[in-house]
């Protein structure tokens, strides 16, 4: 087997220089310490064992440490609550990393940097707390990043390549694979089941065998006119039309694999049920392997492949067509260039690349609670390849309530991990950093997933004002009794209207603790966040409520309730949160990329969120939009593929 290797210089277009700067920051949005401890430094500890936390992904990572007086002789890493197949198995390798250099200063393990950074804040600590000095912890990109050259080893040839084993790249592959065409899926993570398509609540399909069986189908024009006039004609007409004819041929996928799907109810008030679910014979939702395992099984008893731990880095060239990517194993660093007639990109998106996030929305903090693996190089490479970007560029914002980088409870990325983060998604006042009112704020509570995201990203922080009364009231009784029961009122379809909040005593004062909510007089609130206009804003509303209309925003009268200037009161603040991203590649209706001059990238095509020209901005209003089309681009990009090898 020979080796021949490329220059980076000829492809990477700043990407390098890129990293370096974004290692300089918390992928969680919080500034990182960039000073490096000298891994020659000799320290002297006191003996003992040490403990500390440090947020990772989904959970605080716990490291306990015993010292000699001149070594590290004991390293334990909890990481059992991180995310299965990226961060809770990285304990281990970590520790022999930690225990073979004496050091927080060890590389992490590809595929799992949050947890990884986590690990390694942590040991700085302990080390921190043994020795009596300050140890510091550097974020540097791998050595292999910064490579002059990537050495490839093997090659192997096939008819298609997708990376990606998400959403829309498990669909393809089945279509591809299905119809003999000899197909590769190429995934990041160490498994089938972390992606986002994997884990997500349910897809929005349209005449399904199971909307037929409940007697609540939804046609393909209903569900096609939903999104694409909400789109107001910035996608792809004929693209999202193929995607919609598309769905019972994705529940096919699963139901005829043994992966049971059901409906879900109208949560938003769309007026249709085409949301569907993965539960099972129990009524537990299908997630991970559960929910992909088997289609991996179809997949592979065709003859098709999966290979893991293989993150794509560059897309190979022949003239101005895409014939192959090369990929690095994330265990080994080695580099496979693999060889196709068609290459599919379907990578999941860019949450989880700083960069891209501040590009399009700002310098703002944005808590992602989907799969750490979506770092937008899937988009980045087909710009590489001569791609241009489409223009809707927005996120799918969390419905469940508010969130804010500086909690650091344990699971602080939970929809539920603190009652105080509710508030945001009540319907009550809502103000700005300079304590005005920006919005409607009925928006945040029904429609929170297009407008009201929308609102609270335009806003970069955003604030709850809540007096005693409405304190006490959804602490003792809940937030419909609080706006006097109305009827057919919900608070975004969450459940949270049947809810009171039991823990909000002990949560408030964790917020209040960490600094991202205040009690005290209505001035000391306004003081604390800096806010200006924050009682004239109360007073003015407090108006509005007394006149039964809101001549400002035009909120519904039933959620007018005014607030006591005389009470103790609670200001909560919020940054944005979101389960996916949507902007990226333009393509044509048959999911080919295409340059700034409409020319077609022969060879390359793009799905899922990946593809700029499926999803609007801000999101589509009717809920499961992002999976569906995620799920039904999937099985349209195969269908393209075939007729373009067949043609």
């Amino acid at each position: 087997m020979s080796e021949k290797s490329i220059s980076r210089r000829s492809f990477l277009k700043g990407t390098a220089a890129a990293a370096a700067s974004t290692a300089a920051f918390s992928l969680f949005g919080g500034n990182m310490l960039a000073k490096a401890e000298d891994a020659a430094q000799t320290l002297s500890y006191t003996p003992g064992t040490y403990t500390a936390k440090a947020q990772g992904l989904s959970s605080e990572v716990t490291v306990t440490m015993t010292f000699s007086e001149d070594a590290i002789t004991e390293t334990i890493i909890d990481v059992s609550g991180e995310t299965s197949g990226i961060g809770a198995e990285i304990g281990d390798t970590m520790t022999e990393r930690i225990m073979a250099a004496q050091s927080c200063n060890v590389d992490g393990v590809s595929g799992a940097t949050v947890s990884s950074n986590a690990v390694k804040t942590a040991v700085a600590d302990c080390m921190s707390q043994a020795s009596g000095q300050t140890v510091t912890v550097s974020m540097a990109v791998d050595a292999s990043e910064n490579a002059d050259e990537i050495v490839i080893t093997d090659t192997v040839d096939a008819d298609a390549v997708v990376i990606g084993c998400g959403a829309a790249g498990i669909h393809a592959a089945l279509t591809l694979q299905a119809a003999g065409v000899k197909t590769i899926i190429l995934e990041k993570g160490a498994n089938a089941g972390i992606s986002n398509g994997a884990i997500a609540g349910g897809p929005a399909l349209a005449e399904t065998r199971v909307q037929e069986a409940e007697g609540e189908t939804v046609s393909q024009e209903t569900l096609y006119k939903a999104q694409y006039n909400f789109s107001n004609g910035t996608i792809n007409a004929p693209l999202m039309r193929k995607c919609v004819a598309a769905g019972e041929r994705v529940v096919s996928n699963f139901m005829d694999n043994g992966v049971n799907m059901g409906l879900r109810r109208d949560a938003y008030g769309v007026g249709f049920r085409a949301r569907h679910n993965f539960q099972d014979a129990e009524g537990v939702q299908q997630k991970g392997l559960d929910r992909f395992g088997p289609l991996v099984d179809k997949f592979e008893s065709d003859g098709g492949q999966l290979v893991v731990n293989a993150e794509a880095i560059k897309l190979v060239m022949d003239g101005d067509a895409v014939t192959g990517v090369i990929v690095r194993s994330t265990e080994d660093k080695t580099c496979t260039q693999y060889n196709a007639k068609a290459v599919l990109v379907a990578t999941g998106g860019y949450a989880m690349n700083e960069g891209m996030i501040k590009e399009h929305f700002g310098d703002i903090n944005v808590m992602y609670l989907g799969s750490s693996l979506s770092d937008g190089k899937g988009y980045e490479m087909v710009i590489e390849a001569g791609g241009v970007a489409d223009r809707n560029w927005a996120l799918c914002c969390n419905e469940f309530g508010g969130a804010n980088f500086k909690m650091s409870k344990t699971g602080y990325a939970s929809v539920r991990s603190n009652d105080a983060q509710r508030y945001a998604v009540y319907g009550a006042l809502m103000v700005n950093a300079n304590g005005e009112r920006f919005m409607d704020e009925h928006y945040l509570s029904d429609r929170p997933l297009a407008l009201g995201g929308e609102m609270s990203l335009r806003e970069g922080r955003y604030y709850a004002v809540v007096d005693q009364t409405m304190y006490d009231q959804c602490r003792d009784e809940g937030i419909l009794a609080y706006f006097g029961n109305p009827e057919d009122w919900y608070v975004g379809g969450t459940g949270y209207t049947e809810e009171v909040q039991a823990n909000i005593d002990e949560h408030m004062a964790q917020a209040i603790e960490e600094g991202w909510a205040v009690k005290g007089t209505l001035a000391e609130c306004a003081e604390f966040f800096g806010m200006k206009n924050l009682e004239k804003t109360v007073e003015e509303y407090n108006a509005l409520c007394e006149a039964g209309e809101d001549t400002q925003f035009y909120k519904p009268a039933y959620l007018l309730h005014s607030l006591n200037p005389d009470e103790t009161f609670y200001v909560v603040e919020y940054e944005p949160s979101c389960w996916s991203t949507f902007g990226g590649v333009k393509t044509d209706a048959y999911c080919r990329a295409l340059r700034a001059d409409q020319s077609v990238i022969p060879g390359l095509y793009v799905a899922g969120i990946d593809n700029g020209s499926l999803y609007a901005s801000p999101y589509f209003e009717n809920e499961g939009a992002s999976l569906g089309t995620a799920y039904t681009s999937g099985v349209v990009a195969g269908d393209c593929i075939l007729a373009d090898l067949n043609a």
